[in-house]
């Protein structure tokens, strides 16, 4: 399931990311996402894991600006959730260069099941595969409408 959050929050992550505030939202600039969907029929669902993701994410600090590479898995059902971050990288170039970087990455998706596009963001569904048992779906978003990542652009 292609699922599409314009910001996240510390909750997301499990921990703070960010030193500079207790408000902690993020704006989702880029994610790749490779998840996993397993098929349980409803009584099942609450009490076993059903979702199963792998997700590389570049999000902004909505309070300091600072931009942040991060990755990380997560497994959930209805019941429980669980957030593991591998990695959190903070971005130290002009943004700029973050958002040339973004762009090379995105545009790097060539097998493309499916393209969405709208006036703030895209998505690429890259896979999707079904058996029995799974759904497997990849996608990546890029969010194209962030005024700071495009200040350049806009005063053009």
């Amino acid at each position: 399931m292609v699922t599409v959050n314009k910001y996240l929050y510390e909750d997301d992550f499990g921990q703070k990311i960010c030193s500079c505030s207790e408000k902690q939202e993020y704006k989702v600039l880029f994610r790749e996402v490779n998840e996993t969907e397993l098929k349980t029929n409803e009584v099942e669902a609450v009490t076993k894991a059903s979702i199963y993701k792998m997700e590389k994410l570049v999000v902004m600090c909505t309070e300091c600006k600072e931009i942040y590479f991060i990755s990380l898995s997560f497994e959930g059902s209805f019941k429980s959730q669980y957030v593991t971050l591998e990695s959190v990288e903070i971005f130290d170039g002009e943004v700029v260069e973050a958002r040339n970087l973004i762009n090379r990455i995105y545009s790097e998706y060539e097998d493309v099941m499916v393209d969405i596009a709208t006036d703030d963001y895209v998505i690429k569904v890259l896979s999707k595969s079904e058996d029995d048992e799974k759904t497997n779906t990849r996608y990546v978003y890029l969010n194209r409408e962030d005024s700071i990542l495009y200040a350049d652009l806009q005063n053009e």
